[in-house]
């Protein structure tokens, strides 16, 4: 195929490339591959400019019109090949409504266990079964935000690299370290084997997250929309935590109850 350009960009879905862009919508594929796409004008310049696996650089002629001037400089700099593909193509290739005009091929990178564990801020996320890719998504953002390790997912945890995970992500999923789990129970006893308290996010427990000392390595539990963590998960932790809330509410999203705990192990560790 000859080299597309904003002015001769590919039009065809028959195209290999093409093809290729689209067949990172199946996770299987993504697996295979070990590579997924993101979109939009800011985080492709955010992968770029950290050098943070770009592949291959994806753009509509109208990216020139688009500021995105700095992003071809900066794939140039990076020797990072663009494909130029029309606004239609774009359109079917892309998950958004109204995409941007680019997006990329990052390379997924592969993080352990231990490399969790080893880290200095001993603070870890485990999502277990989580349905909902902004949830997931949002947790790992903030996972970011308060310099945790990272997150370990279960099996049957949405893919951390479906599209609407990654853009709830904000482009953290480039930078977070996001372990697969196969055994929560073993994880759970290799926690606290390396002297991890382990508190998981219930609606009865005995105690508030105000009453924990977060300042120790912890990690924190959040289990499925809805359905919460099975008691057999529940028997192993240390702690079951709840949060404080007011008579009218009885449950909060489990995004938004993993950031305050979170944020409020920060402030313990800030505070000391």
């Amino acid at each position: 195929m000859r080299q597309s350009t904003p002015h001769t960009p590919v039009t065809s879905k028959e195209n290999s490339a093409v093809k290729y862009l689209r067949s990172l919508s199946d996770p299987k594929q993504r697996k295979k591959e070990q590579a997924f796409l993101i979109e939009g004008i800011k985080m492709v310049e955010e992968a770029l400019r950290s050098g943070t696996g770009v592949k291959m650089a994806v753009a509509a002629p109208s990216l020139v019109r688009h500021h995105g001037k700095s992003i071809l400089k900066l794939a140039e700099t990076r020797s990072v090949d663009i494909l130029w593909i029309s606004e239609k193509i774009m359109d079917t290739v892309a998950e958004t409504k109204t995409p941007q005009p680019v997006m990329a091929v990052i390379q997924m990178k592969e993080h352990s266990e231990n490399e969790l564990l080893a880290h200095g801020s001993k603070l870890i996320v485990i999502c277990h079964r989580l349905q909902d890719p902004g949830n997931l998504g949002t947790i790992i953002r903030t996972a970011e935000a308060v310099g945790a390790a990272g997150v370990a997912i279960t099996p049957n945890t949405v893919d951390p690299y479906n599209t609407k995970t990654v853009r709830a992500s904000m482009g953290s999923i480039l930078r977070v370290p996001v372990v697969r789990i196969t055994d929560i129970s073993a994880f759970i006893t290799k926690c606290r084997q390396e002297g991890f308290q382990t508190a998981a996010m219930v609606l009865g427990g005995d105690k508030t997250h105000f009453d924990l000392d977060l300042r120790k390595p912890t990690a924190v539990l959040a289990g499925q929309e809805g359905a919460g963590l099975p008691e057999e998960i529940l028997d192993k932790v240390d702690h079951r935590v709840r949060i404080p809330m007011a008579e009218t509410i009885d449950s909060l999203n489990v995004a938004t109850a993993s950031a305050v705990i979170l944020y409020e192990a920060l402030r313990q560790r800030i505070k000391s």
